[in-house]
């Protein structure tokens, strides 16, 4: 471990008048960054100080310094706005403008940041969104998937839904998600899109074609499972809209490949929260009469169902169980078979009104 007087002499460098020296302590002070305990000698000895003074400097080696130092120490604090000066993220904003070098290590360090609601607006109100859209297509992917990080992570803020949807990233987000050769910018497409999925958008995204790309991802063999979990949640959101479930209506055939790997996942009982997305989307276009005699007849989905009735299965999952068994049987004048478990549950629940939130 590093004496603090020895920490607050490297930060008392970073901030001397000749360059060498500076870029000297720059790069030690990000080199202890990266061990839990010296980020935080560091933070006692001020280096937030010394780390502004980089960044609104115009030597690009000590700019990759702070955004690099801010990248590690965020994740280490509790409130990471007390890590950025006036005019911080600004300059953090005006990097992704920069190098590509500068650009990645500007959207890890904003995507950090933007664990905090606070910063995720103020990184908004930055500007940010307007340079972050060209990002999505840049062809360093490593550079596309920090970008898509970013957003994740900034469309986690209400605030920030509708001018996320305003920029038109909505149809660049769908693109990203059909490229399966990024998995993990893929995952951070999904989730933003996850996101933006609330009830004041739903329709903006059904209409924007997001229904049919997510359709094409579930079915795709090549969809890995963080991926399918972002998916499947967008898509049992969304499938309990009416226009939406008049798309899945019109494409029976994908549709039927949907259900098909659906009801593989839900037989499997090896990914419960995959589970419990797969039975959202089925009780949410089963809402469809034309859908959901289309699950009846092509899926044995009730007589799995009797499997989850157990004590060792969580609330949460039992709840959804019960949700989509409602729409599947009590609304249907066809007689099928329950097991004493699940006949002796839904005597119990299906009385009380059901509200599935995803």
């Amino acid at each position: 471990m590093v004496r603090d007087g020895a920490v607050a002499q490297l930060c008392d460098l970073a901030r001397h008048e000749d360059d060498r020296i500076r870029k000297g302590a720059g790069g030690t002070i990000l080199n202890l960054s990266h061990v839990d305990v010296h980020s935080h000698q560091l933070l006692r000895c001020g280096v937030v100080e010394s780390l502004h003074q980089f960044l609104v400097s115009q030597d690009q080696h000590l700019q990759f310094y702070a955004a690099a130092t801010l990248s590690n120490i965020s994740v280490q604090v509790d409130d990471p706005s007390l890590l950025v000066r006036d005019k911080g993220i600004e300059c953090l904003v005006d990097l992704l403008k920069s190098t590509d070098r500068l650009i990645s290590q500007s959207c890890v360090a904003m995507r950090n940041l933007a664990s905090q609601p606070q910063l995720q607006l103020k990184i908004t109100e930055c500007g940010v969104l307007e340079p972050l859209y060209s990002l999505l297509r840049h062809t360093d992917t490593n550079i596309q998937t920090a970008a898509l990080s970013l957003l994740h992570n900034l469309s986690i803020l209400e605030d920030n839904e509708a001018k996320i949807i305003n920029m038109g990233y909505v149809p660049e987000l769908s693109l990203v998600v059909r490229q399966w050769q990024i998995p993990e910018g893929q995952r951070h497409a999904a989730a933003t899109l996850r996101n933006l999925a609330t009830p004041t958008h739903t329709q903006t995204l059904i209409t924007s074609g997001v229904m049919e790309v997510l359709l094409s991802v579930v079915t795709n063999a090549k969809t890995i499972s963080p991926v399918l979990h972002e998916v499947t949640a967008v898509l049992a959101v969304l499938s309990r809209e009416p226009e939406a479930q008049s798309r899945l209506a019109s494409q029976p055939a994908s549709v039927l490949d949907m259900l098909q790997l659906l009801s593989a996942h839900i037989r499997a009982k090896v990914d419960l929260k995959l589970v419990f997305y797969c039975l959202g989307i089925i009780g949410g276009m089963s809402a469809s009469e034309k859908l959901r005699d289309m699950v009846i007849k092509k899926t044995d989905i009730l007589g799995t169902l009797t499997h989850y009735i157990t004590p060792q299965t969580p609330p949460d999952l039992i709840k959804v169980v019960l949700w989509t068994t409602d729409i599947l049987y009590t609304r249907e004048c066809h007689v099928y078979f329950l097991s004493p478990s699940l006949s002796f549950y839904l005597s119990i629940y299906l009385p009380l009104p059901f509200f599935l939130s995803l």
